[in-house]
C-alpha cells in the first residue's frame, strides 16, 4: 500500500472528515467491483455497498494497522454480503435476472475490429456468468483473488479458513471456470 493511503487513512482515523470522503471515493469503484461479482442485482449491489461505506467510516478508528486495510475492508464487504443473504433470506423477493444491462469494457485494439470485439465480449460474459454462478465458498476466494488482487494470506484472513482451503478453492474455482469456457468453445 502507498504512502498516500496509508496518510489519508491515518488522517481519517484522526476525525479528518475531509480525508475520510477522499477514503471512501477512492475506494467505493473497489467495493462496488467486487460485489459485481458477488451479486448481480443492482439494487442489492447499492444497498450493500451502502452498508459497506457506513460500516468503514463507523469503524475506521478501529482498524489497528493502516497496511492492512485492504484486508480489514474486504472483510467488511464479505460479512456485508452475507448479512444482506441472510436478511434476503429471511424475506425473499423477486429477482432481476436480465443481463442486458451488463456492461463490459475492452481494453485493448479490439474496438477496431468488430469480429474481435464481439468474441472478447462474449468471453468476458462467459467468465462473469461462471464466477456467479459458482457455489458461494468458491466465488468469494475467487473474487478476491482476480478482481481485488489480494494474497492468499489476505484472503484467508478476509474469509476466516486456512490458506491451503483457499487455495484450493480458487483452483477448483478456475478449474470450473475453464469447463465453462471450453463448453461454449465447443459449441
Amino acid at each position: 500500500m502507498d504512502e498516500q493511503k496509508i496518510k489519508l487513512i491515518l488522517m481519517a482515523q484522526n476525525g479528518d472528515k475531509n480525508a475520510l470522503v477522499r477514503l471512501i471515493k477512492s475506494e467505493q469503484a473497489n467495493i462496488y467491483s467486487t460485489l459485481f461479482y458477488l451479486k448481480k442485482d443492482e439494487n442489492d449491489i447499492n444497498d450493500i455497498a451502502q452498508n459497506v461505506l457506513i460500516k468503514l467510516s463507523k469503524n475506521i478508528k478501529q482498524l489497528k494497522n493502516p497496511k492492512h486495510f485492504k484486508t480489514w475492508l474486504n472483510q467488511i464487504i464479505i460479512r456485508s454480503y452475507y448479512d444482506y443473504i441472510r436478511k434476503v433470506k429471511k424475506n425473499p423477493k423477486i429477482l432481476n435476472l436480465d443481463k442486458d444491462d451488463m456492461t463490459v469494457i475492452v481494453a485493448d485494439d479490439s474496438a477496431s475490429n468488430p469480429q474481435v470485439s464481439v468474441l472478447n465480449n462474449e468471453l468476458d460474459l462467459i467468465i462473469k456468468t461462471s464466477i456467479e454462478n459458482l457455489p458461494i465458498h468458491y466465488r468469494i476466494p475467487i473474487t478476491l483473488r482476480e478482481i481485488q488482487g489480494l494474497s492468499y494470506d489476505e484472503i484467508s484472513n478476509v474469509t476466516n479458513t486456512s490458506i491451503g482451503t483457499v487455495k484450493s478453492r480458487i483452483a477448483r474455482a478456475r478449474a470450473m471456470i475453464k469447463d465453462e469456457i471450453e463448453r461454449y468453445s465447443k459449441s
